[in-house]
Formats: structure tokens, sequence, C-alpha cells
């Protein structure tokens, strides 16, 4: 009995809570021309989590909730529950996992920032290592589960960063696979892209108020229609140079090439099977946003951006942003 007892009290005392609180606030007015549709989103997202930890296991479970100011339909929470296996090198989490446990956010090119609030979580599971030379990541993110209304439809995404200093280079890589229905009465797409780039960092490990990083690399895109038997294959140069100075910054993103998304404005696949932000499916776009942080630190971040969008034969897009992000943690050993 002695043994037994002595065992469940090491184990207790082993045992920490914890506790996330994330809320994120946004005001986007999107003031867009042409093919590019003009939209306000304004509202809220709470994302609170609570789990428990032993020893590298840790298991959590919360709830994502939207708010829309001055929508009339309601949006449902999202479960968050999720395990979490944390070596020294090797992380490993299996469930509905928030996007913030990713090493690397998905650039716009692959996944559009209105889907990415809208649907906070992966569903499936993320495999990390985190070297000192190599960080890499590879998930699966299931977003739809065939129904007899619904699709069958994920993305796997292979992500990636080699260096630790000035200069270094990384990739983003994904496959989606967007199938039918239990009626099996529609096409099947799919879509793989690629984007090896090099970066200059020169902010990197330099105390200093000034920040200068550039990035250039190739996209590449694959798209395929199995009802049409034809492959797209468009291919283009992005890049981005940003600047900044204390509580500014000034970035630039340029794409040039290929229209990256072909069945855009098919009612059988869209932005639902693409979800990249449309401003890629044209053949040149330069994006220059210009951004003040207000606050930042630890735990808060509120910050203002205005944003201009340039395309190909079309006025200038405009577009501001209000953002507020919180985040509180708990972290409590049992015992102590």
């Amino acid at each position: 009995m002695i043994p037994v007892l002595s065992f469940l009290s090491i184990v207790s005392s082993a045992q920490t809570l914890k506790a996330d609180l994330n809320f994120d606030g946004l005001f986007d007015n999107r003031e867009f021309k042409g093919d590019m549709l003009p939209q306000t989103i304004y509202g809220m997202r709470v994302m609170p989590e609570i789990g428990i930890g032993y020893g590298q296991h840790t298991l959590m479970a919360g709830f994502s909730k939207i708010w829309e100011f001055g929508a009339d339909d309601v949006i449902g929470p999202d479960i968050v529950l999720y395990y979490q296996y944390e070596g020294r090198k090797w992380n490993t989490y299996f469930g509905a996992i928030p996007r913030r446990q990713l090493q690397r956010q998905l650039p716009d090119a692959f996944l559009y920032d209105s889907i990415a609030f809208f649907e906070p979580t992966i569903g499936g599971t993320l495999i990390q290592y985190n070297g000192s030379l190599l960080q890499s990541e590879l998930y699966c993110n299931w977003f739809s589960r065939q129904t007899y209304t619904d699709r069958e439809a994920f993305r796997i995404v292979w992500d990636g960063y080699l260096g630790n200093g000035m200069l270094g280079g990384g990739w983003f890589t994904a496959m989606t696979h967007f199938a039918n229905t239990m009626q099996h009465n529609h096409a099947l797409y799919e879509k793989f892209q690629i984007n090896p780039y090099l970066t200059f960092d020169l902010s990197k490990g330099q105390p200093s108020d000034f920040r200068l990083k550039a990035d250039a690399g190739v996209l590449f895109t694959i798209v395929h229609c199995r009802a049409h038997d034809f492959w797209y294959n468009p291919i283009g140069f992005l890049g981005d140079l940003q600047l900044g100075w204390k509580m500014f910054d000034i970035k630039s993103t340029v794409y040039a090439g290929g229209a990256q998304m072909p069945y855009l404005d098919d009612p059988e696949a869209g932005l639902a099977f693409h979800r990249s932000d449309p401003f890629y499916n044209h053949s040149f776009y330069n994006k220059t946003e210009l951004g003040v942080v207000f606050i930042s630190d630890e735990n808060v971040e509120l910050g203002f951006r205005w944003n201009l969008h340039f395309t190909p034969d079309t006025p200038i897009h405009n577009q501001q942003l209000i953002t507020l992000k919180y985040r509180i943690g708990l972290r409590k050993t049992a015992g102590r």
C-alpha cells in the first residue's frame, strides 16, 4: 500500500495545470475594386483553453467562438481539443490544434487571411522539428468531412527554414485535395503548391530599433480537375521587403507570373477549394503595407495597418485594419 501511495504522490506532484486565454479583435475594411469584392469584417474571437501536463505530455481542451458585429446569423463555437508531446527537438500534436502552435503561418498565397481568422484551428496531426539550424513541420488539416452535402477536403502542408544568421532560406509546400460528397455528383480537384525562398535579415540577432528583412523566391502551382483532365502549372516570382523602426514598419510584397487560381470563378471549386488570397489570380500583384504598433508586450498587441493593393488595369485597392491580440497563460505545478 505504501509504495502505491508513494507512486501516486510522485505522479500528482509532477502534474501541471495549464490555461490559456486568447482574444482577437479585428476591424478589416476592404475597399476593393474590379473583380475583387469589397467587404468589411468587424468582430472578435475568443479562445480559452485549459489542460493538464505530465512530463512531456499535455492534453488541452477549450473552444473558439467568433462574434461578427451586426450579424443576424450566429456562428457556433468550435471545439479545441488536442494532445501534445513535447520532446527536446520533436513536438507532436493530434486533435483540433490552434494555428498559433505552428512554427510558421502560411503566407497569403497559400491561405487567405479571412479563412485563417474564421478557421483558427487545424484538424488532424502536426509534427515539428526544432533544431539549432533547421526548423520544420508537417501537418494534415482535414477541414471538411464527407457527407451527402459536404465534400471531403483536406490539405497537407510541409514547411521549414534553414539558417540562424542574416542569410537563410526556407520553403512552403501544400497539397489540397477537394473530393466528392457521398452522392458523387461533383468534380474532383487537386492542387500542389511549392514556394522555396531565400532570406536576408539584417536585424537577426542585432539589438537595434531598425529592422530590414528581404525574401525572394518562386511560387509554382499545379492544379488539376479530373473532369477536364487538364493540368494548369502557373509559375511566378514571389518576394517581399520589410523595413521597420521602433513602432513603425513598411512591407512590400510582389508577385509576377501566371494566375495562380484557374478555377476561382468555377462554382464547383472557387475559394473553398483554392483557400488562397484571390489577389494571386492576377499576373502582377503588389501589396504595400504601412503599419504602426501602439502597444506591444508579452500579453497585448494593438496595431493599425493601411494596405494598398495594386493589380493591372484596376484602380488602387484600399484596406484599413485595426487588430488587437491579447493572451494570458497560466502554468501551475500541483503540490507547489
